[in-house]
């Protein structure tokens, strides 16, 4: 397979992805606005995962791991009404998932690119 054929494959795939992901987004989290910020972070962040394996760093799929952990610990508050727990509970599970999928791109862009 030809390079130009993998990356369009790749980038099928991202679009395919982001349209999946932006029509399951829950509305409470996002209004169903199509987000290109957010878009724009899981190709940087694939990137960065599929380069890194590439180069032989597997220890990166580590550092992504607690660097996304790290940015969305948080403590439950008190004062948060159920509503704000049951909206949180069901962002962080929408997060995992997607998480989830990044990693798991990356994987198979990396064994696509290197065949």
């Amino acid at each position: 397979m030809t390079l130009i054929a993998k990356i369009a494959i790749i980038a099928g795939l991202e679009i395919a992805f982001s349209l999946i992901f932006w029509a399951i987004m829950p509305k409470q989290v996002n209004n169903k606005k199509f987000d290109i910020k957010s878009v724009i972070k899981g190709l940087v962040e694939r990137s960065f995962l599929t380069f890194s394996l590439i180069q032989g760093f597997p220890h990166a799929l580590t550092l992504f791991g607690a660097l996304k952990l790290g940015t969305r610990l948080k403590r439950t508050e008190k004062s948060d009404t159920q509503e704000e727990q049951k909206l949180q509970s069901i962002y962080n599970d929408y997060y995992l998932i997607g998480n989830f999928i990044s990693v798991g791109l990356s994987i198979y862009y990396f064994t696509l690119l290197g065949s």
